[in-house]
């Protein structure tokens, strides 16, 4: 018979966590502002934070949970933005005795009270309204084994009409963003 201590189960890590973050937007497509060193950035920037609850999850590290968030951006007028969604988590795709790595991917709805620059260019361009569009917000994280409960990440927080569903519009706005998360 095999002890309970003897049996190496997989952590999934805690439920909950909280995370701030900032970063500056970028000019060009998601798929463009993902090459963080190449991508046009603007003077423009945002300073948010948020909650995730995981609710859902397997011994292979894979966790379903909720997302919502707030930032404030700049850029050149000071705005706000509300956002709430899944997160899809994969935790230690990448785990070793110095370093963990995980990928997750947020995807939701956001609400601004006002657009950026860049969204104002491209809601004339498509006479379309950016105040309330779809959110998506792919990320990589970091950890150590000696402080597990905290990690530092990279993020695109990105907003968009899904092709015209929403807003009649396509991009809205993208940011690069790093940031600090503490679970618990």
């Amino acid at each position: 018979m095999v002890a309970a201590q003897d049996v190496n189960i997989p952590t999934l890590g805690k439920d909950g966590n909280v995370f701030l973050f900032g970063g500056v937007y970028s000019s060009e497509s998601v798929g463009e502002t993902l090459n963080f060193i190449a991508t046009d950035y603007q003077d423009a920037y945002i300073l948010g934070g948020g909650y995730q609850y995981f609710f859902l999850g397997g011994e292979n590290g894979t966790r379903l949970g909720l997302e919502g968030g707030a930032a404030l951006r700049h850029g050149p007028d000071v705005s706000g933005e509300a956002w709430a969604g899944l997160v899809l988590r994969s935790d230690g795709f990448i785990n070793t005795d110095k370093v963990k790595i995980s990928a997750s991917i947020t995807g939701g709805l956001s609400l601004i009270t006002n657009p950026l620059d860049v969204e104002v260019v491209r809601e004339i361009s498509r006479n379309g309204d950016s105040t309330f569009l779809f959110y998506m917000a792919p990320e990589l994280s970091i950890s150590t084994p000696s402080n597990p409960d905290m990690e530092l990440f990279w993020r695109v927080q990105h907003r968009s009409g899904g092709w015209n569903t929403l807003g009649n519009m396509g991009e809205g706005a993208n940011a690069n963003t790093l940031g600090i998360r503490w679970s618990f």
